[in-house]
């Protein structure tokens, strides 16, 4: 181990202790705390616990608590639909987890599933922040931005490389991922469906490039998080991530059917691989869904291909873009 690596951990103590002296800097140093204190320091931070009181939730005692706290803050009857208080509570949660040094998250393993669901729940948002391809979701991004609401409902943003690392934080525990991606899943396949019969052109590419670019950014959170383990620990966790996409609700909104049967098809195809292929065949994603949206089409087998070949484009060079963002 480098000399270097072996000051990391005293580092973090004397910054800690620096910071409770100084009792905050200001900025992001106020509000993200170090990352290796119980609970993320998320329990003595007054600006994330106001936000989920507000939003409705009780103010939590213990990491457990604080969870559920978070579940009830963001997240309301009506999957997907949210006010601008839970809104603002998700984004307030999402940025209190900025680390004092650097880009790296250590979520708190108590938190990652109550984490998870709610960045499910948020599945719009965490989809157009990966494609970024909404300039809305750039300019509102920002740590002092709001929620804004159009005609589609309530949305919150936070910065691309800090989702980024949340999400691999999440994915420590690759169910949590899988409940991610599927929800990702589950809007690229609406996105798709809502592709009126006849359209061409942009009207068709746009669609297509968003869902394969959120979907290749995911695969870059799952490289990361797998290379932080060793060997048979990182092929296990492709494995666990692949069956926690079988466990996990395929279905789209009551309504619409076409976006339903877009996710059935993709998860039929994953069940009908051989164990040891399903790795492959979810990295693989944002090109079968698009070929299973294609033949639907009734494209011809060269508008198909080409439009294959342009997903694969568009989520390698949406993987690649996660990855270097997160080797930062």
């Amino acid at each position: 181990m480098s000399a270097r690596r072996s000051l990391r951990p005293r580092v973090a103590v004397l910054l800690a202790l620096c910071l409770a002296l100084a009792g905050g800097i200001g900025g992001w140093l106020v509000f993200g705390r170090e990352s290796g204190e119980r609970c993320n320091g998320l329990l003595q931070n007054e600006r994330m616990l106001d936000a989920v009181t507000a939003a409705g939730a009780d103010r939590p005692a213990t990491c457990a608590e604080l969870g559920d706290a978070i579940t009830a803050a963001t997240t309301g009857d009506e999957p997907g639909r949210h006010t601008a208080a839970q809104a603002q509570a998700m984004k307030t949660v999402l940025y209190a987890l900025a680390p004092a040094k650097g880009h790296r998250v250590r979520l708190d393993p108590e938190l990652r599933r109550p984490l998870a669901s709610a960045l499910a729940d948020y599945g719009a948002d965490v989809y157009a922040r990966l494609h970024s391809l909404d300039p809305a979701y750039t300019a509102k991004a920002g740590a002092g931005v709001p929620p804004w609401q159009d005609a589609r409902g309530v949305h919150m943003a936070v910065d691309y490389l800090h989702l980024l690392n949340v999400l691999v934080a999440v994915a420590e525990e690759p169910e949590a991922y899988a409940g991610i991606r599927q929800s990702a899943a589950r809007h690229a396949a609406q996105d798709l469906a809502s592709v009126p019969a006849g359209a061409s052109g942009d009207a068709v590419d746009t669609p297509a490039a968003r869902s394969a670019r959120a979907l290749g950014a995911l695969n870059g959170v799952a490289a990361a998080a797998a290379e932080r383990l060793d060997g048979e620990k990182s092929r296990t966790w492709r494995t666990q991530a692949a069956e926690g996409l079988l466990a996990s609700p395929a279905g789209a909104p009551a309504g619409d059917a076409g976006a339903a049967r877009i996710m059935s098809a993709w998860t039929n195809g994953l069940r009908g691989a051989a164990p040891d292929a399903r790795a492959d065949r979810v990295r693989d994603q944002p090109v079968e869904m698009i070929r299973i949206w294609g033949t639907e089409r009734g494209l011809g087998e060269a508008a198909l291909q080409g439009m294959r070949s342009a997903a694969e484009n568009s989520s390698t060079a949406a993987e690649h873009e996660a990855a270097r963002a997160l080797d930062k």
